[in-house]
């Protein structure tokens, strides 16, 4: 009885928090945006210009020592989709919210989304790829993670996944990123140091030292 108790409770406050900013917060004017962010590695100005951008600034500054990280994010982001997508959504097989007749009545449902709905795999590969660049660029770990947080609520902004969809799926990510970046990325350490005139630090110090 009580065990039921609380699995009523926590399935409330998941389709509270959904309703509360799917529907009470929702705007259509910001549909467009999370739309962009949720669908971001399918855009073409990040993809043809953005990614291009950023992975030359890196080579620039690491050369080929970049490979090294590539090859810890491109594990790291296929571990965690996969464990999502072929491990626990297939053996949950969570219909997603679109398909509930408790949300049928308020759900604002945005763009399309297919397969069970538990976990999120939108977050799980987000958040992995945001905990491996953070490990390897610890100073923009805000810029990462605050990323990957914003492409997990997108999910539930588009009533696409339910919240605990996107929590499970950073739980997932988060995991697999660490358990990378502690076996793998740290045999794999970028050791080449930034050209010293790209960092206000190593000025700093030629200043001082003259």
């Amino acid at each position: 009885m009580f065990g039921l108790t609380i699995y009523n409770f926590l399935v409330d406050l998941d389709l509270g928090i959904l309703k509360l900013f799917n529907s009470s917060l929702h705007n259509a004017y910001l549909d467009p945006f999370w739309l962009f962010i949720t669908q971001m590695h399918k855009s073409k100005i990040v993809m043809i210009g953005v990614l291009p951008l950023v992975s030359a600034y890196v080579v620039y500054i690491y050369r080929w020592e970049a490979i090294k990280l590539l090859i810890a994010l491109g594990i790291a982001i296929a571990l965690a989709d996969s464990i999502s997508y072929r491990g626990i959504k297939q053996f949950v097989d969570r219909p997603r919210p679109a398909q509930n007749p408790a949300t049928s009545a308020w759900l604002n449902k945005v763009g399309t989304a297919h397969g069970a709905s538990f976990p999120s795999n939108h977050a799980a590969n987000s958040f992995a790829a945001a905990v491996v660049l953070s490990w390897y660029f610890r100073r923009a770990r805000y810029v990462f993670y605050a990323l990957a947080s914003a492409i997990a609520l997108s999910r539930v902004m588009l009533g696409v996944h339910y919240p605990s969809d996107v929590l499970a799926g950073s739980i997932v990510g988060i995991c697999v990123g660490w358990l990378v970046t502690t076996e793998l990325a740290k045999r794999m350490r970028v050791s080449k140091k930034p050209k010293e005139s790209w960092t206000w630090r190593s000025r700093s110090r030629r200043q001082t030292a003259d």
